[in-house]
């Protein structure tokens, strides 16, 4: 039975039974629901399809119950389509759709909360516009999926993806690992390459706090979707130029896990702290109140 409790458990066996790092995630995702490979893998095509019938419905009309979110998504849209884009076509669609659905959610239509509702942009935001603009096999997409599954796993595992316990650094910083790890892949990185992707990005977030203005998965979560996207693309393009972190990834966690927990209450989702309670946030909850 194959099973991993570390970024290094995965890459040492990558290693020594010479497979890929989806391959090795696949299997234990097998042996752990003791189904077929291809029932697993059949699973997380339907969770790809899924992600991109929820990119596929954003409705530009919607806007959230509070009035705070709706509608942005199209303005990105218009950005790029108007030849404004400052960071090229895939980092600009990766942005617009990472906006797409955070609104969304906000908008309680239907997502894919990988790892989370609150950090459901990233993932798809980087995945989708990748095969988008690079026009890859649905299952070479599916791969990679299960590349950032594998990464999910161990964070969930050693730290936390929850804002609640450890700050948004746990929501979007564990997607933007999760999304640089799974484009490394596409990119053709290997095990190692991987790895290092998912360190630089999540280094990138620690100490982010969860400050949800009037306790609404909106503000500033929805625009922070849009920045671990940006994360997760620079961060697997310096692994894939042979960049490697000083740091090792499995020590990047456990940082992680650490920072969380020396995180005071009012910065871990009690919208107590932090942008929540700034003027301007306490203008919006007057009027919503």
């Amino acid at each position: 039975m194959i099973s991993y409790h570390s970024i290094e458990d995965i890459v040492n066996l990558c290693n020594e039974n010479n497979m890929s790092f989806w391959q090795v995630i696949l299997r234990a995702d097998a042996s752990e629901r003791m189904a077929a490979e291809d029932a697993s893998f059949a699973t997380m095509r339907d969770m790809y399809r899924a992600m991109k019938r929820a990119d596929a419905e954003y409705d530009k009309t919607l806007k959230s119950p509070s009035g705070l979110s709706g509608g942005d998504g199209e303005k990105m849209r218009k950005y790029n389509k108007d030849g404004k884009n400052l960071c090229g076509p895939f980092m600009g669609l990766a942005m617009e759709k990472a906006i797409k659905m955070g609104e969304s959610n906000a908008c309680m239509k239907r997502i894919v909360a990988a790892p989370t509702a609150g950090s459901c942009g990233v993932i798809p935001a980087v995945i989708l516009a990748y095969e988008e603009c690079f026009n890859v096999p649905e299952d070479k997409m599916v791969k990679a999926m299960f590349v950032s599954a594998g990464v999910g796993a161990v964070i969930a595992e050693n730290a936390s993806i929850a804002g609640a316990s450890g700050g948004c650094q746990a929501e979007i910083g564990s997607a933007s690992a999760m999304a640089a790890a799974g484009l490394a892949y596409l990119e053709g990185g290997d095990a190692e390459c991987i790895s290092n992707a998912m360190a630089f990005a999540l280094k990138n977030m620690l100490g982010l706090t969860c400050d949800p203005v009037c306790g609404l998965v909106e503000v500033p979560c929805i625009k922070r979707n849009s920045a671990g996207a940006v994360n997760a693309i620079s961060s697997a393009q310096m692994a894939m130029a042979g960049i490697r972190s000083a740091i090792t990834p499995d020590e990047v966690i456990d940082s992680m896990r650490r920072i969380g927990n020396e995180l005071p209450a009012c910065l871990k989702e009690t919208g107590e702290g932090g942008l929540a309670v700034t003027p301007s946030a306490l203008k919006i909850k007057e009027r919503l109140n």
